[in-house]
């Protein structure tokens, strides 16, 4: 009979060769000669874990931690399970218990840093973060530091310390690059493409100092010098797919007949690229061409074999093309060869919806949800469920009387009415709707998009403006009710932070497709410019119907009139849209979306 020990060794090293059936198997043998053992029970709460199994790995780690203590790493690991599931404060506590063992234990202080960093508790961030570099210097963290001074606006920080990274690691680029975003923030414009140009001559990924000139000079409307870098990137380095991208957003936008001609051109050089494949036909059905895009990946299939994203993206495209039987089999294969995949999983429940099949969609939104426990597209999913079924938690779930709400912005200081600022913010954004056509891949239609963070801007009208919309937030989350068990609810904190902000400015027969914010918790839209609507519903936004098309199954819960200088506040999850505008004037809107922050000592 095998001793413990071996059997021990049988299930790590199935567990490390990823084949967790067998060693799920080889566990619970050892379970069986020796329940109480706390490296067993570690090695079985780390195999549930990676099987998404997090009730039973978070119970074995706790027995773990039950018969011995004193063990720093399985409190990380249990800290990193809880995090996973969404629940930051007990992970906050496992990280700390697991510090005030081994101090000296960087994983946790960086773990805990990115913990901190999700609960935008910005400044604990900073201390863990730097606790584990001075542990153990390497690229990786120092990176992530660099990351947090960015998303912090710590520019002096920011440029200091890339400039030290610098020294450390003068062939890696995070350091140019790290100094040029801290250079612009100083709004040395010029300085930052200095220190990118040098660093074309030190450092050994020339492509991605490239592909950061190209978004230096496009976020510049220097789009001819922009399409040069990107292309040079794209030449050194054929799979680059952020610098495909941004190349052929460029090109869409601004009605360039090369759209595309970066894949083909990279296609000669690698032909059997996946990556290369996928992504060509991404973008042909972002742009409408739909045979053409499965005609890629029914080639890209014929040349490579089934793979898991080759097979997602035919599935997906079927499904717009409304064969949907045909779709299945395809999401199935996807989904088994990789389970962890949220998005597989999403457009696998959204077939089942469109199928009439909602009864088999839980299980898979249960799965979702513990990988992802606040992405507001599954939230979206299971709300739809409820309400198919009648089930009250829909009206739980979807309060509009209580959720979707509207105020009038505050008149900035300065300005002697609502409408005389609103008119000067308009013709201020107008000035940056510069591209022609609407964004690839986003909800706009018949529409223009601005590029970056438009909150971030320091014009003065735009500041106005925030300063005004802070005012109606505060307002918006004061009244709302407390309650720890709803998704939404449970998420009020001790601030909040914009996490996205852009301006849309739709022209005639132009919409928003019926969409969520995936990764958002609060949105908001903010009517700056519009015609009059009060003689019908074109151009007013809608709640409550989904981009599903379900027939009988759709309704408009809700439907707002847009007016100058109203805001409109709802949760992430709730789907909306709008009705098509009539008039030949524009609609011209911010939209916005509010992650909470929550400090590591609180709740």
């Amino acid at each position: 009979m095998a001793t413990l020990q071996v059997m021990f060794n049988q299930a790590l090293s199935s567990f490390q060769a990823g084949q967790l059936e067998v060693a799920t198997r080889e566990i619970d043998r050892a379970l069986s000669s020796d329940p109480q053992n706390p490296d067993v029970l570690h090695l079985a709460a780390l195999i549930a874990k990676s099987k998404y199994n997090y009730a039973k790995s978070e119970e074995y780690f706790r027995g773990s931690l039950e018969y011995s203590a004193k063990q720093p790493v399985v409190l990380s690991n249990l800290a990193n399970l809880l995090k996973t599931m969404g629940r930051f404060a007990e992970a906050n506590k496992a990280y700390l218990a697991a510090i005030e063992i081994l101090p000296s234990f960087r994983d946790a202080w960086l773990n805990r840093g990115l913990l901190a960093k999700e609960m935008l508790d910005w400044d604990e961030a900073k201390t863990c973060m730097t606790q584990a570099l001075k542990i153990k210097q390497e690229p990786g963290t120092f990176s992530s530091l660099l990351q947090l001074y960015l998303e912090t606006k710590d520019v002096e920080s920011l440029v200091s310390q890339s400039m030290a990274f610098q020294r450390e690691y003068p062939t890696l680029t995070d350091g140019y690059i790290y100094q040029a975003k801290g250079l612009v923030l100083k709004t040395d414009a010029s300085g930052a493409r200095t220190v990118l140009d040098e660093a074309l001559s030190l450092v050994d990924d020339k492509a991605r100092i490239e592909y950061e000139l190209g978004l230096h000079h496009y976020d510049r409307d220097d789009f001819d010098v922009a399409e040069n870098y990107l292309k040079q990137a794209i030449d050194r380095s054929p799979e680059f797919m952020d610098a495909h991208r941004s190349l052929n957003q460029l090109y869409f936008q601004t009605g360039n007949d090369n759209f595309l001609d970066s894949y083909s051109k990279a296609l000669v050089k690698l032909p059997s690229s996946e990556l290369l494949l996928h992504n060509l036909a991404a973008n042909q059905a972002s742009s409408g061409e739909i045979d053409q895009a499965i005609d890629t990946l029914k080639h890209a299939i014929n040349l490579i074999g089934k793979t898991a994203f080759l097979n997602h993206g035919l599935g997906a495209l079927l499904v717009r093309k409304g064969e949907l039987d045909k779709a299945l089999p395809l999401f199935d294969f996807a989904i088994e060869r990789d389970p962890a995949n949220v998005r597989f999983i999403l457009d696998r429940i959204s077939l089942d919806m469109k199928m009439g099949s909602q009864d088999r969609s839980q299980g898979l939104i249960n799965r979702a949800l513990a990988m992802q426990p606040y992405n507001q597209e599954t939230w979206a999913y299971q709300g739809l469920v409820w309400r198919l079924k009648g089930d009250p938690k829909y009206d739980w779930l979807y309060d509009y009387d209580t959720f979707l709400r509207s105020y009038t912005l505050p008149v900035p200081q300065g300005f002697s009415s609502l409408s005389r600022f609103m008119e000067e913010l308009s013709q201020y954004l107008t000035s940056l709707h510069v591209l022609t056509n609407q964004p690839l891949d986003q909800s706009v239609v018949q529409g223009t998009q601005t590029m970056g963070v438009l909150l971030e801007d320091p014009n003065p009208l735009v500041q106005g403006f925030k300063g005004s919309l802070m005012e109606c937030v505060d307002n918006y989350l004061e009244e709302l009710p407390n309650n720890g068990e709803h998704p939404f609810l449970s998420r009020l904190a001790d601030g909040y932070a914009f996490s996205g902000s852009w301006s849309v400015k739709l022209k005639k027969s132009g919409h928003h497709s019926n969409h969520v914010h995936p990764f958002g918790w609060l949105s908001c839209c903010s009517y700056i410019s519009v015609p009059d609507m009060s003689q019908n519903q074109a151009g007013w936004i809608k709640f409550g119907e989904t981009s599903l098309n379900l027939g009988s199954g759709e309704s408009v819960a809700k439907a707002i009139q847009p007016e100058a200088g109203k805001c409109v506040f709802f949760p992430s999850y709730f789907w909306h849209g709008t009705y098509p505008l009539e008039s030949e004037e524009y609609r011209m809107t911010i939209p916005c979306d509010i992650d909470p922050i929550r400090s590591m000592g609180s709740r």
